[in-house]
C-alpha cells in the first residue's frame, strides 16, 4: 500500500476547477489546451487523454509531428533505442522527439499513469506510426 503523501506527489493538483463527478473535458487544463489549438487548415490537431496501467507499456511507435504531454498522475518513461530519454511525473509538461521510435512505460507498480496529449501534424499525415519492434 502506498502512503497518502506519496500518492499526493504523483497526482497533479487542480483544486478549485473540477468538482467530483465532472469529466476530464471540463477540466480547466483541457479547456485551456482546446482554446489554444491553431485554427489553420494546414495543421491537423489531435488532443486526447491516455492511460498506461501500472507496470504497463504502450506499443512501439513514432510521432509524425510535434507532440506535447501534460502528466496528470503517476510516472512515465519513454524508452528509445538509446535507453530512457524522457521521464515525467504528475505536473510535468514534456514532448517526445518527432520520427523517433519509442514506447512508453509506467514503472509504478500501483498507480496508473494519466496524461493529456496535444499533437500537431500536417493534414496529410497520420499522427502516429506504429511498428512491432523498430530495431
Amino acid at each position: 500500500m502506498i502512503p497518502d503523501d506519496a500518492l499526493n506527489d504523483l497526482r497533479l493538483r487542480l483544486a478549485g476547477y473540477t468538482r467530483p463527478g465532472q469529466e476530464l473535458h471540463r477540466n480547466i487544463l483541457f479547456d485551456t489546451l482546446v482554446s489554444s489549438v491553431p485554427r489553420d487548415p494546414q495543421v491537423k490537431v489531435q488532443i486526447y487523454n491516455a492511460e498506461i496501467a501500472p507496470g504497463g507499456y504502450t506499443n512501439w511507435h513514432c510521432h509524425n509531428g510535434a507532440t506535447f504531454f501534460v502528466a496528470l498522475q503517476g510516472i512515465f518513461e519513454a524508452e528509445f533505442e538509446e535507453g530512457i530519454l524522457v521521464r515525467a511525473r504528475a505536473g510535468d509538461v514534456y514532448s517526445e522527439p518527432i520520427a523517433k521510435f519509442h514506447r512508453g512505460h509506467n514503472p509504478h507498480p500501483q498507480i496508473p499513469y494519466l496524461c493529456i496529449g496535444f499533437c500537431l501534424t500536417s493534414p496529410d499525415r497520420e499522427h502516429v506510426t506504429n511498428v512491432i519492434r523498430p530495431w
